[in-house]
């Protein structure tokens, strides 16, 4: 029976949990279940340009998935990664549209400036955090509305492209696109890129000292404390590296699909991700497979909102049953474990 209940607690429970809710929602709407898997499956799987775009959505959500995972290792709720990708975008392309230097250098230095500005963006919540005692869910929250404004008002401004038409900068020079994976799709190697990051995540996570203090930090921070680790310093620097992941992550959007910075450029990724994270048990491996997952939901909601009439925003509106249900799991979780000790 506790073998079942640690089952349904971790990832294989919240698929469960996410193919009832959205059975429901196809209920609610009139449309069989059968139906609407199917279109769902066919829209994210059908082809070479559906799966093109699956796995682009699974990119853009993997970055700040695994950033939130980081952060949340640590104890710390990151609700900022849409922020960090933003700003992480916005430097990048600013940069970008300005640049002249050699192709692969270009695209080098682009990723580093986008691994900079959502470092920066993530390093403003955290030194809050250790220097205020400030609550990061607020601050990171807040900030997501800042980098919004900001970003729109210099790229409706001083950034803003001479032939564009809305806010956004120029176009980037084809020497600092990142190279298409998949012919005739929008697929670049910047999935390769995240698979990578989740790679080294898990060796972080489970091979080196700061993983430790890392996983102390959160688990029990008073007993890590005694122990010797410094607690600001793993709060501001978890958040940083979070930020900078999900930084990233805008980056290989505006080198690899838009080819230039975009106030719209995320639809929400950075939230969305909350889910991807937890749904993943804050697993780098298993994140992959739930961003695969979540790629498929918002690749194939258009198409089963077309050939099944179940609207997309019940996807969203799922997602975020998932969230509140996978995290109030985690903090009943770490508060027995803190009444048991």
């Amino acid at each position: 029976m506790t073998n079942m209940r640690r089952t349904l607690a971790g990832p294989l429970g919240a698929v469960v949990l996410l193919v009832v809710l959205m059975s429901l929602a196809m209920i609610v709407a009139g449309t069989s279940p059968l139906d609407g898997f199917s279109a769902l499956f066919y829209g994210a799987l059908g082809g070479r340009s559906q799966i093109g775009e699956t796995l682009v959505a699974t990119s853009a959500l993997l970055f700040p998935a695994l950033g939130i995972a980081l952060a949340f290792r640590g104890g710390l709720f990151n609700i900022g990664a849409e922020g960090q990708l933003l700003i992480g975008a916005l430097f990048a392309g600013a940069v970008g549209a300005q640049l002249h230097v050699a192709g692969p250098l270009g695209i080098a230095l682009l990723l580093v400036l986008g691994a900079i500005g959502g470092g920066l963006w993530g390093a403003i919540a955290g030194w809050m955090k250790a220097r205020f005692n400030a609550n990061e869910i607020i601050a990171t929250l807040m900030l997501n509305f800042v980098a919004a404004y900001v970003s729109l008002a210099l790229v409706s401004g001083p950034l803003k492209g001479p032939l564009a038409t809305g806010a956004e900068t120029a176009w980037l020079d084809q020497a600092y696109w990142l190279p298409t994976l998949l012919p005739g799709t929008r697929l670049s190697i910047g999935i390769l890129l995240a698979l990578a990051v989740a790679v080294v995540l898990w060796w972080l996570f489970s091979r080196t000292i700061f993983g430790f203090e890392l996983r102390a930090a959160g688990d029990a921070p008073e007993a890590a404390r005694r122990a010797g680790i410094d607690i600001g310093r793993i709060t501001w620097l978890s958040l940083a590296l979070s930020g900078a992941i999900s930084g990233v992550g805008g980056a290989t959007i505006v080198t690899g699909e838009l080819h230039r910075f975009n106030t719209q450029l995320s639809p929400g990724y950075g939230f969305t991700a909350i889910a991807v994270a937890l749904v993943g048990d804050l697993q780098p491996l298993w994140i992959c497979l739930a961003a695969f997952g979540f790629g498929i939901l918002e690749a194939g909601g258009l198409a089963m909102q077309a050939s099944a009439q179940v609207p997309k925003d019940a996807i969203h509106v799922i997602e975020g049953l998932i969230i509140l249900v996978l995290a109030a799991r985690r903090y009943v979780a770490a508060r027995a474990e803190t009444t048991a000790v």
